[in-house]
């Protein structure tokens, strides 16, 4: 079994790097006419939805009627593993924009792009910086457009969901805008952090009924923070890992 899966990756890795350098080419071409990000986010999506499919991630999703279609939220999603990302933008039927690591955006041409697409540095350690991120995403959601955040500030690859960092939620409070707790489970099956090569699996998303912060201030976000990982907590399972078929 172990031999047939290694051959099967003989022939999809390289499907997988080109198809990400051509959408990637793609991405770029349209947002030096449109700086809005909207046609990168559908590039971002297809290629999610490629990577899903030809890696066999079995997705199964809960609960998305909960998503508000009318109006921007601020999506909160724990974080094990990058397939974690494929699946969000493979399955929220809304535009939105991450809030990423600051570090990504220094990335030579990866950070110029990604600033292009719509999506915000996160600042840690400087508060002025760290303010300047909040106001920029909070202006993305009064603009129409969703915001996705990781708040445990990091990849964890042991199955459980840290505390969370309250900084990040401070834009649903300065914008007023519900935030929408999704539980994530099995993904790190998937792609483990320590490793390169991908395996077939089950991944399970759960998305919760929108918390709302209209009246809350800043001194409420440590208190957001506990409710939205409360949320997540009372539906997240982790699956084992699925058999290493072919």
């Amino acid at each position: 079994m172990a031999e047939r899966t290694s051959y099967r990756w003989i022939w999809i890795d390289p499907i997988i790097i080109t198809f990400t350098g051509l959408m990637s080419c793609l991405s770029v071409i349209m947002s030096l006419f449109d700086g809005s990000g909207v046609k990168q986010h559908w590039c971002a999506r297809t290629w999610a939805r490629f990577i899903l499919w030809i890696s066999r991630a079995r997705v199964t999703t809960v609960g998305v009627e909960h998503i508000p279609l009318n109006r921007p939220c601020v999506f909160a999603s724990n974080h094990q593993s990058f397939f974690d990302i494929w699946t969000l933008l493979a399955h929220l039927p809304v535009q939105f924009r991450f809030a990423a690591k600051e570090s990504l955006f220094r990335v030579p041409f990866l950070g110029w792009h990604l600033r292009r697409s719509g999506n915000i540095p996160v600042h840690r350690g400087e508060p002025r910086k760290a303010l300047r991120s909040i106001r920029d995403g909070a202006r993305r959601i009064a603009g129409g457009v969703s915001v996705l955040v990781f708040p445990e500030g990091q990849r964890n690859p042991e199955g459980v969901i840290l505390p969370f960092k309250k900084g990040v939620l401070l834009i649903a409070i300065y914008a007023q805008a519900p935030v929408v707790p999704i539980a994530i489970a099995g993904s790190r099956f998937l792609l483990p952090k320590a490793s390169m090569r991908i395996q077939p699996g089950d991944i399970h998303m759960t998305v919760l009924p929108p918390i709302e912060t209209t009246g809350l201030t800043t001194r409420d976000a440590e208190e957001l923070a506990e409710r939205v990982r409360a949320a997540m907590l009372s539906v997240y399972t982790q699956p084992g890992p699925a058999p290493h078929d072919a």
